[in-house]
């Protein structure tokens, strides 16, 4: 026998008991319970955050399948270049390692990986013999119970690679950024040598320096030895491989990316598993939204300006493509680490669209429907516009577009009436919540004001509400990673249907009242040219708390939030003149990276929508009467067709100029007159413009003969609301009685039951002491038309 053989066999010998250990030992883990970093990426694959491991550790586990072939090789060839064949022990190896300790001749090691891994993962001192036991009983265990690929697996993702980096790839992307399966030979090259010694062969480019200034590492002296290996295996990368090692640039932990910080916090906060979370984010739209809101806030900091948030959702896919949620996340004086798209705001009247979507969807009225802008009570509820004033008459969608806070009031207290059919319809405090408003109340806390942002919603929330507009009512949730169940496409049927929210209709007639068009006076204050239609609504929270711009334009759905995080107030938190022009420029921003078309109004083939004619001023469908004609959308059996009443034919005398009763040949003439009523005219005389009441009737006319007209409005006593009347002091207490009717009204009688009280003008208030108790008052006009109201008054002492 040999002197070789005879030296395998005295060194196998003592394995046998190791190798009847190594069978008894029931399955022992390879990566169970060990602590893997969290990988944050955006949408593209690219590395926008590494967490650290709980044992603050940098470790990514990576399937054998996602590393580079090249490192495979090169550390086989390295390391263990009989792992495929070995048990787990190489006993040839060994064999030379006791041989070259036995002769005094320069140590070998004997370690296979299957080997390494066991003192890895065991935390094994090898340096003595028990732990040298120790380690190849597991190594023969880990080769009984797994295959040869799950070995390798486990030790690429524990291997040391310097410092608190272990597995290669947490290494391929700290040093080279880059996935591990996305190394160039030289770098796979360069990191084979590392787990040997990690400590002396650290890839940070810390060098010593010789006199020649020459770089002396252990790290390339090692590198020279693998490069070697690899060239005479591989001629054909002789050049290459030098060549580009020439190049190699090496990163360290601090240049790791930090990207959309609470995008990648939130997902690590969320994130369970050692895969990759891949969000949605697109880096490049991130990076310019982050680097536009914090230009804005900088610009405006000396008007008091902190913070201010925006969201852009890619609406098709309900992916958010860009979330800043701060002006700084590194900020503690501004709360940088707050969410601002996760916080609950007042909306101002950025809610406002869906009340004109709800009223389209439910035939309250089209976009050319009239909507008075006049000084109105709800329940006791007295609200006014922002300036204070008001516009009068206004077709659906100037009020829309000019915000008028009246207006929309008046139609959201119209929502929700029951249909003919019996089916209860939803009124704006349903539709929200339907839609996925978390609401801290009942209906009967906010009532009307949640109109004006009476209630808090979030940017998110926001987002979701309008590219529901886009998607032509359907309701979808957002998509911040790309493992969300949203993920999985919809079902189209039942499913599908159930999450609609509004009608396609109703929609598109929404965003066409919100349309701003390339070369229109949208864009006011700002010297930006639209390049795309957008479909946008701004807002602000009462007491200047909250700016807010959201809309549409493209396949986008964009959120912008200017304020404070502690609710500090400032005038200039107004949402048209800070948010509105954020908005624009972010629009405009992301225009210029990816061209988009007005994809909201595209594929209207099927829908049930037509253009019709219609009075330009007052919206009526019947244009016998009017000169003027306009074009607007309708919905064929849902839009109204009731004319406004504005526009009537009466007759006049000729003689006198009277209006006459009967129509008499060659006496009388039929003229079209606007009754404008008598509060809207004073909103008129107001604003300078003239709208003369009809003439009298002549004398011979009865009060029977006035064709129709409307019924007269109480506007004082105000409905809804309970007076109080003090025993102490009862003449304190009056009501002043004020009403509006019809245009031709001249003269207002009142009764408190059957007590008359008096008599008023349409300009002149009157005033009224109210018993205690409930009285029904009633208001007649001059041609009999009336009203009534109940009045309730509780006496106090």
């Amino acid at each position: 026998m040999s002197f070789k053989k005879k030296l395998l066999t005295v060194c196998a010998l003592p394995l046998l008991p190791v190798i009847i250990w190594a069978i008894l030992t029931p399955r022992p883990p390879l990566l169970d319970n060990i602590a893997f970093s969290t990988v944050v990426l955006d949408r593209q694959g690219r590395l926008m955050r590494l967490s650290l491991a709980s044992d603050e550790r940098y470790r990514v586990y990576t399937p054998l399948g996602q590393i580079s072939p090249a490192l495979v090789e090169a550390t086989l060839l390295y390391e263990d270049k009989y792992f495929r064949s070995h048990p787990g022990v190489n006993p040839a190896a060994l064999a030379r390692a006791i041989a070259s300790t036995c002769f005094g001749e320069r140590r070998m090691g004997a370690s296979t990986i299957t080997m390494q891994l066991a003192r890895l993962r065991l935390g094994l001192d090898t340096g003595t013999i028990v732990g040298k036991l120790r380690q190849m009983e597991r190594a023969l265990a880990y080769e009984l119970h797994y295959s040869k690929d799950e070995i390798l697996e486990a030790y690429f993702n524990l291997a040391p690679y310097g410092g608190n980096i272990e597995g290669c790839g947490a290494a391929s992307r700290i040093y080279y950024h880059k996935a591990p399966d996305k190394l160039s030979l030289v770098e796979a090259l360069s990191l084979v040598s590392v787990p040997q010694n990690p400590s002396r062969r650290n890839p940070l480019p810390v060098r010593r320096q010789n006199g020649k200034g020459e770089a002396d590492s252990a790290l390339e002296e090692a590198q020279q030895r693998i490069f070697k290996l690899w060239v005479e295996k591989h001629p054909e990368d002789a050049g290459s491989a030098f060549l580009t090692r020439a190049r190699l640039e090496v990163f360290s932990p601090a240049t790791l990316p930090f990207a959309a910080p609470h995008v990648s916090t939130e997902g690590i906060l969320q994130h369970a598993g050692p895969a990759p979370l891949q969000t949605t984010i697109d880096y490049r739209m991130q990076r310019q939204l982050e680097r536009m809101l914090s230009a804005t806030v900088e610009r405006s900091a000396p008007q008091g300006v902190r913070n201010a948030s925006a969201l852009l959702v890619h609406w098709p896919s309900m992916e958010v493509r860009a979330l800043v949620g701060s002006a700084d996340f590194f900020n503690q004086e501004i709360e940088g680490q707050v969410d601002g798209t996760r916080a609950r705001r007042s909306p101002g009247s950025t809610l406002k669209p869906f009340i004109y979507a709800l009223g389209l969807d439910q035939g309250l009225i089209h976009p050319r429907t009239l909507l008075y802008d006049t000084p109105r009570s709800f329940g006791g509820y007295d609200p006014e516009n922002a300036d204070q004033q008001f516009r009068g008459p206004l077709s659906a969608t100037e009020a829309l577009r000019l915000s008028r806070n009246i207006p929309a009031i008046g139609l959201a207290g119209r929502l929700g009436k029951n249909r003919d059919d019996g089916r209860t319809q939803p009124d704006l405090y349903d539709f929200l919540k339907e839609s996925g408003v978390a609401f801290d109340y009942g209906k009967e806390h906010y009532g009307l004001a949640l109109v004006l942002g009476g209630a808090e919603v979030s940017m998110r929330e926001l987002a979701k509400l309008y590219a529901m507009l886009a998607n032509r009512g359907v309701k979808r949730e957002l998509r911040l990673f790309s493992t969300d169940a949203q993920a999985r496409p919809e079902p189209q049927q039942a499913a599908g249907e159930q999450a609609r929210m509004l009608s396609p209709e109703a929609c598109v007639l929404t965003l066409d009242m919100l349309r701003n068009i390339p070369g229109s006076q949208g864009l006011r204050n700002s010297s930006m040219v639209m390049r795309v239609p957008m479909y946008w609504k701004t807002g602000t929270s009462n007491g200047y708390r909250d700016a807010w711009t959201a809309g549409i334009f493209g396949p986008y759905v964009l959120v912008v939030w200017v304020g404070n995080f502690d609710n500090t107030p400032n005038l200039s938190f107004v949402g048209a003149h800070i948010a509105a022009p954020l908005f624009w420029e972010m629009a405009d921003a992301v225009y210029a990276m990816e061209k988009i078309g007005d994809a909201p109004m595209q594929n209207m083939e099927g829908l049930n929508i037509k253009r019709v004619k219609v009075c330009s001023g007052t919206g009526d469908l019947d244009t016998r009467l009017c000169r003027e004609l306009t074009d607007t959308l309708f919905i064929p059996g849902v839009s109204p067709i009731a004319d406004s009443g504005v526009y009537r034919q009466i007759l006049i005398d000729k003689a006198t100029g009277l209006r006459a009763c009967v129509d008499v040949p060659g006496e009388t003439s039929q003229v079209v007159w606007e009754f404008w009523p008598t509060d809207l005219q004073r909103v008129f005389r107001s604003a300078g413009i003239m709208k003369p009441a009809p003439p009298p009737f002549l004398p011979e006319c009865g009060i029977n003969d006035n064709p129709g007209g409307i019924p007269p409005e109480i506007i004082s006593p105000k409905p809804g609301v309970v007076y109080h009347r003090s025993l102490a002091h009862p003449e304190g207490t009056v009501i002043t009685l004020h009403a509006a009717g019809d245009a031709d009204v001249t003269d207002f009688f009142w009764f408190s039951g059957a007590e008359f009280i008096g008599r008023s003008s349409p300009s002149e208030h009157l005033v009224w002491t109210p018993p205690g108790g409930t009285s029904v008052i009633r208001v007649v006009d001059n041609f009999g038309r009336g009203q009534t109201r109940k009045v309730v008054v509780e006496l106090t002492e």
